[in-house]
């Protein structure tokens, strides 16, 4: 897998990444420890049927085989074992930063909310301002609707 994709992996991809590749370990392990019992087995029955000699050099490539094939599989697991703790520390820098970018915003939106609203309440206080010095101006104008006004309070 290249290391682009695994960059890209979240964290449940990884750790599913992670047990499947254990979960192959384990199957080749007893895959190998059954080889190894046949082998065994092999072993006996060429003891039987000619010399231990024999039977050893033509079982030799197979143990070559199965040790190669052994060791591939651990590098791989080394591997991806690196590469996830690096991907994991890598998405835990960027969650702080995005999570500080986040926070930074907020502070600024609250800001902001805030010049509004008190644009706002001075606007409220200014139009109150003005519509109390009209009315003034209206009962001024009108001294017998004032006292009306007054009668009834």
């Amino acid at each position: 897998m290249a290391e682009k994709e695994l960059r890209r992996m979240n964290r449940t991809e990884l750790i599913e990444i992670i047990y499947a590749l254990q979960q192959n370990k384990k199957t080749l392990r007893e895959e190998n420890e059954k080889l190894r019992h046949q082998l065994k087995e092999k072993l006996l029955r060429m003891e039987n049927a000619g010399s231990i000699a024999e039977a050893a050099l033509s079982l030799h490539h197979i143990f070559e085989d199965a040790q190669d094939a052994a060791s591939q599989y651990l590098e791989s697991l080394q591997y991806a074992h690196d590469n996830a703790d690096k991907i994991v520390d890598e998405a835990r820098i960027q969650a702080k930063q995005v999570r500080a970018a986040a926070d930074a915003y907020a502070r600024e939106q609250e800001k902001k909310s805030r010049a509004m609203y008190q644009e706002g309440m001075q606007a409220v206080e200014e139009e109150r301002n003005i519509f109390a010095r009209k009315v003034k101006r209206f009962l001024q104008d009108y001294p017998e609707l004032a006292r009306l006004m007054q009668e009834k309070n």
